[in-house]
């Protein structure tokens, strides 16, 4: 694995760093500087996603923005969300199986529609 030495290695930027002048290196493995012990990336998330942060900065969102949205993305229920789509799923999963055992031939030829379709596609792109 490759271990950038000194100042060559991603380092901490913020939002608002043009990438001017030189960047900090990771630091050691298991540093009082908050890295992992094991692949001595920063623990506090800066360094992670500097390229990032700084392609946001040139785009004018600043570090404030950043922090509003990620305060915001932590107060989201994630389980209702994904509860939500779990019933919406089986509803509509529901229905297409109530309907393709009422109207078998329509699903066989809307499926022969799709793989005759596929075809000419395919065919039409191997001519090119």
């Amino acid at each position: 694995m490759d271990t950038p030495t000194g100042n060559m290695g991603p380092g901490s930027t913020s939002a608002t760093d043009t990438g001017a002048g030189t960047r900090g290196g990771m630091g050691t493995k298991g540093s009082a500087t908050g890295s992992c012990a094991h692949c001595g990336q920063p623990l506090d998330g800066s360094g992670v996603n500097s390229g990032l942060e700084q392609f946001l900065g040139r785009l004018g969102i600043n570090d404030d923005m950043i922090n509003n949205l990620k305060s915001s993305i932590a107060k989201v229920n994630i389980d209702e969300y994904l509860d939500t789509a779990r019933h919406y799923l089986r509803k509509n999963s529901r229905k297409a199986t109530t309907y393709a055992r009422r109207n078998p031939g329509k699903v066989i030829v809307g499926a022969v529609v799709l793989a005759v379709g596929a075809g000419l596609l395919v065919a039409a792109l191997n001519r090119d």
